[in-house]
């Protein structure tokens, strides 16, 4: 064997040609203009856009695809919310259950109590919180022969206050329920256990919120609300492509700027008139629509914050939007 061999594998550190016949750790790919969606095309299906629309921030996509998506999204919102309100249902009858079966702890206790088979655990739990109560609840009024140390003729009357009974007896209800559910929590095992479906560490209650609230645009990273009333209808202004050997092939349609007739691709950075719809380039925009405040093909007025610069994924080169796919492995040895 060679000592520059590509199999000598008896090395104390990878060699390049190792490196590129693992299949774990952190591997890079340059994504080039095949990997990027054209500048008109749907960033849902990633096909040319039919009936194109776009949102405020200047994704495109089709109308039927975004009306699709939307949809689907307040399918899903109203299934969180249908599930956050089982839930909340949920959890208030397993309250009532407790606050019920805590009350019957109670009148069990005070009829043993009564009758004076009432055991030491109960008389202790009972003591506990009788003492929790007592010391929520106000202090206990002077003797009705007394008031601030002198003698009181008049007789006094005996009056319950319901709030305050009502807030004790709920205290005291929450109190038993708390006792029986920590001495429930001291009798189970400690470790888990693999083998019982209700002991194993995975699981858990799961807990149902409501992540969406709004449908939003998901064609970034940074997602922003997304309704039908802000979709703005794209209109490209369309011209036959030039070609030397045009009796063979059929001419084809592209967009182009209305002003400068230029072609748009990948690399042209476009603006939209929400007013109207129509798509320049970002130069004419800038130059002709921007300063006098209307649109150059129908003449609607516009103001500058109504222009919208459209997105693109760009044409995969350092200056035009490079991108970069990672994928990492874990190594199992």
């Amino acid at each position: 064997m060679s000592r520059h061999s590509k199999n000598n594998t008896a090395r104390g550190h990878f060699t390049y040609a190792e490196m590129q016949m693992l299949d774990y750790g952190t591997k890079k790919q340059r994504l080039g203009r095949d990997s990027m969606r054209d500048y008109d095309a749907c960033f849902l299906c990633l096909q040319t856009a039919r009936d194109p629309v776009c949102c405020p921030e200047g994704h495109i996509a089709c109308k039927e695809c975004i009306y699709e998506n939307i949809l689907s999204q307040k399918q899903e919102i109203q299934r969180q919310a249908k599930q956050v309100e089982i839930q909340t249902l949920q959890e208030a009858s397993e309250q009532e259950n407790r606050e019920l079966l805590a009350h019957q702890i109670i009148l069990d206790e005070f009829e043993k109590s009564q009758m004076g088979v009432l055991s030491k655990a109960a008389s202790v739990r009972t003591k506990g919180v009788a003492g929790s109560a007592g010391a929520s609840s106000p202090g206990s009024p002077a003797t009705p022969g007394e008031s601030n140390g002198k003698k009181n003729d008049k007789k006094r009357t005996f009056e319950l206050d319901t709030e305050e009974l009502e807030r004790i007896s709920k205290q005291e209800r929450i109190d038993v329920a708390k006792v029986i559910e920590d001495e429930a929590k001291s009798k189970r095992p400690v470790l888990p256990s693999f083998w019982v479906p209700s002991l194993t560490p995975s699981n858990k209650k799961t807990e149902y919120k409501a992540t969406k609230l709004h449908t939003m645009c998901t064609a970034s990273e940074n997602e922003h609300k997304l309704s039908l009333k802000n979709l703005i209808s794209v209109k490209f202004e369309m011209a036959f492509e030039d070609h030397d050997d045009s009796e063979t092939t059929e001419p084809k349609k592209s967009a182009i700027c209305p002003i400068c007739r230029k072609g748009f691709t990948n690399t042209t950075k476009l603006s939209i008139l929400k007013s109207c719809g129509h798509v320049f380039c970002d130069s004419c925009c800038g130059k002709f629509v921007k300063k006098e405040g209307k649109c150059q093909t129908c003449g609607v007025k516009t103001k500058e914050k109504e222009i919208v610069s459209m997105t693109g994924e760009g044409s995969g080169f350092s200056g035009g939007g490079a991108k970069e796919a990672k994928k990492f492995d874990v190594a199992f040895q």
